[in-house]
């Protein structure tokens, strides 16, 4: 293993490999390191990603583009529901080859991939765990190695160490933390439309404050996950919880993989940056507020975290003062976006079933496809006036003036 690097990238998910991608690009001298054995697993995301995103980094391709999502139905606790298209055009993808194929366009960018390699401790300026980041301290094959860079970009996930090494804040409330459990379903046949996402939500007998989602990856098999709020965990898990969903839903299905872990949904951290370090991805908690999917804005994150960090190296820079642009443009491309989603977040949250099924039934009936934003807010407060005062957060931030 070389000694020295221009750049350091700790995690090879769809943020890592995008970075490592983009700063190879420049000419940059680029390790990414993943400590797993095989990039891409184990899978814990629903798999859906938009197409515009996507194709900023690489062409789609038919080895990991599963199909294509044409709708999201919204279920109430009853069974009624609400269908909407996508925000923008979205697919199913096969996250184990769609991260080797973003990491294998790394490689071909000249960044040096490492699987099996953990980072173990930072390398700090003055030598006894404080002052700037000039490096991380490796685990290959039994031996240990500790490698130089001029900057560092922790993207090891939700639960990243690299980033409290450095002394940033990750760990959110429990309100703002989701408690996940997901299964990869078998035997659907005839159960399911490929091209149609469902979304189950009832805080008192489907989740509580969460969700539960079914995400195809075919005819015959499906993602089927739940998150439930960390601060309203009972004494019956979130696998329980799923299992229940999975016996009324699909009961004699057969489970192909179970995967479990913590997702926050606070928003971005407000600090992203240290001297000689960045964080991106879900280290950096950048996933959306709402339904926590974060493949392309991790992506987009890493983007914007090497656009900052190329000019600050260009300069000889790195201290946090020279990459704290790189929060500023996060906050001022997503700021209020996920402000407003977090805040819907809260809205549900503290909505009962009762009133929440009103609400799905009534946009069940309504013309969504024809409907203004103001028309729909219009009906929906009129059915449930409390949902005034709610909505005052949202039409400061903007998102229902759109």
């Amino acid at each position: 293993m070389k000694t020295a690097y221009d750049l350091i990238v700790v995690g090879a998910g769809p943020a890592g490999s995008a970075a490592a991608m983009r700063a190879a690009a420049t000419g940059l001298s680029v390790l990414l390191v993943e400590k797993r054995q095989e990039i891409g697993v184990p899978v814990r995301c629903g798999e859906a990603t938009d197409i515009e995103t996507t194709e900023r980094f690489m062409p789609l391709d038919a080895r990991w583009v599963v199909h294509p999502v044409e709708s999201y139905a919204i279920y109430n606790a009853v069974g009624d529901c609400v269908v909407v298209p996508p925000s923008s055009p979205t697919i199913i993808v096969d996250r184990k080859v769609f991260d080797a194929a973003l990491a294998q366009q790394a490689a071909q960018a000249g960044a040096d991939v490492r699987v099996g390699t953990t980072a173990v401790s930072l390398l700090r300026e003055g030598g006894n765990g404080s002052g700037a980041v000039t490096g991380a301290r490796l685990k290959y094959m039994g031996q240990v190695y500790d490698v130089r860079a001029r900057l560092v970009i922790a993207a090891d996930g939700v639960e990243s160490q690299v980033a409290r090494w450095a002394g940033l804040k990750t760990i959110p409330p429990l309100a703002d933390y989701y408690v996940g459990f997901q299964l990869m379903l078998t035997g659907l046949a005839g159960r399911l439309n490929p091209a149609h996402c469902e979304y189950h939500i009832g805080v008192d007998s489907i989740a509580p404050g969460g969700y539960v989602w079914v995400f195809p990856k075919g005819e015959d098999t499906a993602n089927v996950g739940i998150v439930i709020a960390a601060n309203q965990a009972r004494s019956t898990s979130a696998r329980t919880w799923l299992e229940q969903f999975v016996e009324r839903r699909f009961p004699g299905a057969g489970r192909l993989s179970m995967v479990a872990g913590g997702i926050p949904v606070t928003g971005a951290l407000k600090n992203m940056v240290t001297d000689g370090l960045m964080i991106v991805g879900d280290a950096a908690h950048q996933a959306d507020p709402l339904t926590a999917g974060g493949i392309s804005l991790g992506m987009l994150g890493a983007e914007m975290a090497v656009q900052v960090a190329v000019a600050a190296l260009e300069r000889g820079d790195v201290s946090a003062r020279a990459l704290r642009p790189y929060e500023s443009r996060w906050q001022e491309r997503f700021g209020r976006q996920h402000a407003a989603l977090y805040a819907v977040r809260k809205i549900l949250t503290r909505m009962s079933e009762a009133d929440f099924n009103k609400l799905v039934a009534l946009g069940a009936r309504l013309p969504l496809d024809t409907m203004s934003h103001a028309e729909l807010i219009t009906q929906l407060l009129k059915a449930h006036p409390a949902l005034l005062l709610e909505a005052r957060t949202l039409i400061t931030t903007g998102l229902l003036l759109k």
